[in-house]
């Protein structure tokens, strides 16, 4: 959808059952008044407290944690975690900053951008020669990156819809401030118009989505449910892809960089493809190990369907 077809405001919306969201995006709007240092002080805060809050995500960060790096002490890892909700909180604020901020709030955030090279070399006249697909992951920075970078050039990305229809309506209004297209997870045929009008698509493959879309490729020598999508969409579309990786370093400035196009990718072998896109990320993870969502159960689909790792929710 372009910024035309977002959905309609409901009155439906207003019932009772809404406040409390309502409420909080009215609280996120006055926040993102406040100067960026107090925000980002907010976002520690709040890091520190979801970690509280949350014991299941809080169980799932530190399993995963473990798994990924077993060689850390305990202490090591226990402190990793802290490290992980702390990102987590701030990522809350930037997000805020991200579906919010006006454009002069966003000019006072530092943003770098390193291999544009690899970006240009596909356009000719401001016309992209080959269609475009950005391989991105899913760390803490992903939100406010996407807007930083909207300041630079124009993309489309995916997203799914949320079942809380308000949330929905604001998420693809605060997204459609930065993406060119949203393209809903499933809609092929929106990604082949958007790849036919030459605007390159942004897409996130590092979630488990299950054993019928993945193969098992290596992630941190742990065999990992992987999906095939972007070697299949890249073989069947013609597409180009670069990764691209992105952080947040200790003064809040961001920083991404655009990899030079993967070659010879896709190849036939569906496991080297998936191998190859996990590298990519685990290069990037063991760089910033607190910035990756490790909140998600990266490993919930297991080559035995017997050997579960993460525990039940407590009821």
């Amino acid at each position: 959808m372009d910024k035309t077809d977002l959905p309609s405001f409901s009155l439906s919306w207003l019932k009772p059952r809404y406040w409390p969201l309502w409420l909080g995006l009215g609280c996120a709007w006055l926040l993102v008044q406040l100067p960026l240092p107090g925000l980002y002080a907010l976002g520690v805060a709040l890091g520190k407290i979801s970690g509280l809050l949350a014991p299941y995500r809080r169980r799932v960060c530190a399993t995963n944690i473990r798994l990924c790096f077993p060689d850390l002490a305990p202490k090591q890892q226990k402190d990793l975690v802290q490290a992980c909700f702390r990102s987590v909180g701030i990522s809350l604020v930037e997000t805020i900053i991200a579906w919010l901020g006006s454009e002069k709030k966003l000019s006072q955030v530092s943003f770098t951008v390193d291999g544009l090279e690899h970006f240009d070399q596909f356009y000719e006249n401001g016309v992209p020669s080959s269609r475009l697909f950005c391989i991105g992951f899913h760390f803490t920075t992903l939100e406010i990156i996407g807007r930083l970078l909207s300041r630079q050039t124009s993309f489309a990305l995916f997203y799914r819809p949320h079942s809380n229809p308000v949330f929905n309506y604001f998420m693809l209004k605060g997204r459609s401030r930065y993406a060119g297209r949203l393209l809903e997870k499933n809609d092929v045929r929106a990604l082949i118009r958007v790849l036919k009008e030459g605007i390159p698509v942004w897409y996130a493959p590092d979630q488990d989505y299950g054993r019928k879309v993945s193969v098992f490729a290596p992630f941190f020598n742990i065999p990992t449910a992987t999906i095939t999508t972007p070697a299949k969409m890249a073989r069947n579309l013609g597409l180009t892809v670069l990764p691209v990786t992105y952080y947040r370093d200790e003064n809040y400035r961001y920083h991404l960089r655009i990899h030079p196009a993967l070659e010879n990718y896709p190849s036939d072998d569906e496991v080297e493809n998936a191998t190859r896109i996990n590298q990519i990320l685990e290069k990037a993870i063991v760089a910033h190990p607190e910035q990756y969502l490790w909140q998600h159960r990266r490993f919930k689909t297991r080559t035995n369907k017997i050997a579960k790792i993460y525990l039940k929710k407590r009821k």
